[in-house]
């Protein structure tokens, strides 16, 4: 009887060990979805115009206010539970505005909404992270500016800084209203060298003002679709989980939707003024 009983009990522990780690794996987590709404696969200005950081900000807020909370709610996550915001964001040599989403949700969930926002608007990636994972490979190192006072130019200033001392055509930044942060994904470069790049980058900034943190473990990942190759998206629908040809019928309508705005706000871009033409000040601005 009494080795039954201990076989019992070794079982019961065995499972509650398994249900733990279960439990722990689907743990609630504060994930942070990084996208930006403009592709290449987007309608482009005409006549070599080139929108500028402020033309592409009033668009993605607008984008943020009217089709991001559709994408959320398509895929059964409440709106209300994600907190977002635009702010600069920067891969490759490009600075641009990206709309930063953070939501309390399980790593699927986050996949899932991450797949269903590249597809929406034509991303080629979607960079999703949680800042509070323990035990991963991957590091990311933020740089503090004072509270509150990272704007667009001061993030383009200083990313130019950093590309000179990380070569690395991977390399990015997300940013919040003080900090920018850098994830060490796909770069090819050591997180030593990393690092310390990114306080060279500091130590060059004309005033003394800036904070390196030491590098921090971070689970991220790039949710993505090539879109040469996968050109209806395939590579996103396949993460969209259970019913996802339904969900991306949904999808799809929120995809022409943003397609045909973006189409709008390429054609009331003003083309380049050739030399010598004025521009008239008072001219109206379109809604974008």
């Amino acid at each position: 009887m009494r080795f039954r009983a201990i076989v019992r009990l070794a079982a019961l522990a065995a499972a509650l060990l398994v249900l733990a780690g279960t439990a722990s794996a689907e743990a609630l987590r504060n994930w942070r979805l990084s996208f930006e709404v403009l592709s290449s696969q987007h309608a482009q200005p005409r006549e070599g115009r080139k929108a500028g950081y402020a033309e592409k900000d009033a668009l993605t807020r607008a984008v943020l206010a009217e089709i991001v909370p559709h994408v959320w709610t398509t895929l059964g996550a409440t709106a209300a539970r994600a907190r977002s915001r635009v702010q600069a964001g920067g891969h490759g040599e490009a600075v641009n505005p990206s709309i930063h989403s953070v939501i309390q949700t399980h790593e699927g969930e986050a996949r899932r909404l991450a797949a269903a926002l590249g597809y929406v608007f034509r991303q080629y990636a979607v960079l999703m992270y949680d800042l509070g994972a323990e035990g991963s490979d991957l590091r990311y190192v933020a740089v503090r500016f004072p509270r509150g006072t990272l704007t667009p130019a001061l993030a383009t200033r200083f990313f130019g800084l950093a590309r000179a001392e990380l070569t690395s055509g991977k390399l990015g930044f997300s940013g919040t209203r003080s900090r920018m942060i850098f994830i060490n994904i796909n770069t090819g470069i050591a997180d030593a060298d990393f690092a310390a790049g990114l306080a060279k980058a500091a130590a060059a900034w004309p005033e003394p003002v800036l904070k390196v943190d030491a590098p921090k473990p971070v689970r991220a990942f790039l949710i993505e679709n090539d879109w040469e190759k996968a050109k209806a998206g395939e590579d996103y629908v396949r993460l969209l989980g259970p019913q996802s040809e339904r969900r991306a019928a949904a999808l799809a309508q929120l995809q022409r939707r943003h397609d045909g705005r973006v189409r709008r706000w390429v054609a009331f871009l003003q083309p380049a003024p050739r030399p010598g033409v004025r521009i008239a000040p008072d001219a109206p601005q379109p809604r974008p």
